[in-house]
């Protein structure tokens, strides 16, 4: 429950609140055009201990397109909970903006805040949001920066802790310069460090030498070029990390030795990959972020740190979320894409 001058907070900021904002909606699924930005959305209603965003900033992420063209979890729950109750959803799990209403003793109105959602709203103006999935942003970490990191900093973070990698390991990651990728090799690199795992890295010419701009990459055991039509090595790898999926994962696969482990972070790929990996009696797990304001916390912490470096492609205003899509899907990111909410 909010305190007394938390309410009284809430209730002059309240004063200041549309009834409706601009929302790109999506009433069914299919191609980046199905989402239309448009105005009179209702602007959501708090419910107990959450709190109302001003959004700022909201992150895209492959999570998003796969959701709008009907595939996933996150295309499910729309179709049960909006689309067969002739309602349009709004997409978007990543936000960052300013308190303006709240219900939680932990936020009062004015403060910088971002969040992974999973229930999408964060292509609006405005987001009711969950207090314990919050975090406070620190002063040296813009809201462009926060509005970045809720879904690939989670996912990294915790991408690295159910992967359980050993000590001198030999661990393979493709896409190292995406959304996800980039945080997750900085965070493999500390481990070179801290317990001698070897990483090699699967990626284009083009996204090896971005790589120089995160990490040293001649501490790396070695690069694979997949634009190549050569076999790829049979490095005995202990561990892939696979951010791609589908026939990328596959042939991934003939870098591990026998026994060895795939985490795969598309979800929606694991059994492909499980049938891929028969012969060599891979163990393949599947893995998705789980939300945590704690974890949010962290992550925007490394980054005011300066332990990890995040990099932005480029920022479309909310209004060109159709373009910022296309550019998504093209799949050649270096870092990630954003949406500016402010008109």
């Amino acid at each position: 429950m909010a305190t007394a001058s938390t309410t009284d907070n809430n209730q002059q900021a309240n004063h200041n609140i549309p009834k409706t904002q601009h929302a790109v909606l999506i009433r069914e699924f299919g191609e980046p055009e199905v989402m239309k930005y448009q105005d009179g959305a209702d602007v959501p209603e708090l419910q107990d201990d959450q709190v109302l965003v001003k959004i700022a900033y909201a992150g895209i992420n492959p999570v998003d397109y796969k959701t709008r063209q009907g595939k996933g979890w996150g295309a499910e729950n729309i179709r049960k909970d909006k689309f067969e109750n002739d309602q349009p959803a709004i997409l978007g799990f990543d936000v960052s903006g300013e308190v303006v209403s709240s219900n939680s003793d932990e936020f009062v109105v004015g403060d910088r805040v971002a969040a992974l959602t999973f229930t999408g709203g964060g292509y609006a103006q405005y987001v009711a949001v969950d207090a314990k999935l919050l975090a406070k942003v620190p002063d040296n970490v813009s809201l462009e920066q926060a509005g970045a990191l809720p879904c690939i900093g989670q996912t990294a973070l915790q991408f690295v802790d159910f992967a359980d990698i050993k000590t001198d390991e030999h661990v393979v990651i493709n896409a190292p310069a995406g959304g996800v990728g980039h945080l997750l090799i900085q965070l493999l690199m500390n481990k070179v460090a801290q317990d001698n795992i070897k990483v090699t890295v699967i990626c284009s010419p083009e996204k090896y030498a971005k790589l120089d701009e995160l990490i040293d990459v001649s501490k790396l055991a070695g690069w694979i070029d997949y634009t190549k039509d050569e076999a790829f090595p049979d490095l005995q790898a202990d561990v892939l990390l696979d951010l791609v999926g589908d026939e990328a994962g596959v042939r991934a696969l003939s870098v591990l030795k026998s026994g060895a482990r795939v985490n795969v972070l598309p979800t929606i790929w694991v059994d492909k990959l499980k049938e891929a990996g028969q012969q060599k009696n891979l163990a393949v797990a599947g893995y998705k972020a789980q939300r945590s304001g704690q974890d949010m916390a962290r992550v925007l912490q490394e980054v005011a740190d300066g332990n990890l470096t995040l990099k932005i492609q480029k920022t479309y205003p909310l209004s060109e979320v159709v373009a910022a899509h296309h550019e998504l899907q093209k799949g050649d990111a270096f870092g990630k894409i954003v949406l500016a909410a402010a008109e």
